[in-house]
């Protein structure tokens, strides 16, 4: 290839670059091709095996670009599938992964929890809306799998906590001392569906419970 084809081919790879912001799709590589062949020296053309591994390149290229399509229309699909079901949630009670639930006024609140094997203590801490724990609740021995504490609606002076949004937090260690792989559930009636950040999200009066969490779904109406 002589220097001034060189000098071309180089201005219109960089061109195409310049256009697609440094980024090559199917059709570039194509017209990438398309300009080295025509500005190659007709005295020495390009190599044939080279031409050939470089039209590999763009067939593997424009799959992948294929798949890529497909994974998208997969993933709308879905979306569109679990925003038409979300909405048959409401009304109902579901158990979901999460830790923050609503307390009433004058309530108590049954805290469930997973634990990975039997252990030797266990703390729940109850936080209100700004982090802060108002109560910590402690119990002994408690045997793998899943397990649960009332949680009484009061501070650690007995005093009864305002109807607001809480969470916990559990910590558990095992007869070594070795802090233990805990889960947390929730349990609640779901009252309204939101979508957002290309997300569905189930509502539970002001909690926003991703549509992935849920574990479990009951139709109180039919019990």
């Amino acid at each position: 290839m002589t220097a001034s084809a060189i000098g071309d081919s180089t201005s219109s790879t960089n061109s195409l670059y310049s256009a697609s912001s440094q980024t090559l799709d199917k059709d570039d590589f194509l017209k990438l091709l398309v300009t080295q062949l025509q500005n190659q020296d007709p005295l020495n053309p390009a190599d044939s095996t080279e031409f050939v591994t470089q039209l590999a390149q763009f067939s593997s290229l424009e799959q992948l670009q294929n798949v890529n399509s497909n994974i998208q229309v997969l993933q709308l699909f879905e979306q569109s599938i679990n925003n038409s079901q979300a909405v048959t949630f409401v009304g109902k009670t579901i158990k979901a992964s999460g830790s923050m639930f609503e307390l009433g006024t004058g309530e108590t609140y049954e805290v469930q929890y997973q634990l990975g094997e039997d252990a030797a203590k266990v703390y729940v801490s109850i936080l209100d809306a700004t982090g802060t724990t108002v109560k910590k609740i402690e119990m002994d021995a408690l045997s793998a799998g899943s397990q649960s504490v009332v949680w009484d609606g009061t501070d650690e002076n007995g005093n009864s906590m305002p109807a607001d949004t809480y969470s916990f937090s559990v910590q558990a260690q095992n007869k070594d001392g070795e802090i233990m792989s805990t889960a947390a559930y929730i349990e609640v009636t779901v009252t309204g569906v939101s979508y957002h950040d290309g997300s569905t999200y189930l509502l539970a009066k002001d909690i926003e419970i991703p549509y992935s969490a849920i574990i479990e779904v009951t139709d109180q109406a039919n019990e």
